[in-house]
């Protein structure tokens, strides 16, 4: 007998739940091959599967989305808070990307004032950050 929260989500019938299925598996696919670009599926559940805390063959049912699969709401809890979690990065990097590209255009007005004036902080401030120009 499974514990209360391994129970399977709701009393679908088939063609729901290979809807849901196959709803999962594209999440976990897009998540995972955005995440490990350069690693192989089977890797890729693998690691999904320890990061989950489910058998790597549950999880490439999972990550196949075979009708068979019933999926559990822990499982469902856990997939649903890794993909936040990768949106909530990805939102992160798009707002530093914006505040570089900020930077870089108040560099440029500022070099466009008086360039000898803030030279050497400029110079500084990029060999820390590694940039060098």
């Amino acid at each position: 007998m499974h514990p209360p929260e391994d129970k399977p989500l709701g009393n679908s019938d088939k063609r729901e739940r290979h809807e849901m299925n196959a709803a999962l598996a594209d999440d976990l696919k897009i998540y995972a091959r955005r995440r490990w670009p350069l690693t192989t599926d089977e890797w890729r559940w693998t690691r999904l599967a320890n990061i989950v805390g489910v058998k790597p063959r549950r999880m490439k049912s999972l990550y196949q989305g075979e009708p068979t699969a019933v999926v559990r709401q822990h499982e469902a809890d856990a997939l649903a808070k890794l993909i936040r979690n990768r949106e909530i990065e990805e939102a992160n990097r798009n707002d530093f990307q914006a505040l570089q590209a900020r930077i870089a255009r108040l560099e440029a007005a500022l070099f466009a004032q008086d360039e000898e004036f803030h030279h050497p902080q400029m110079a500084g401030l990029r060999e820390a950050a590694g940039r060098g120009r």
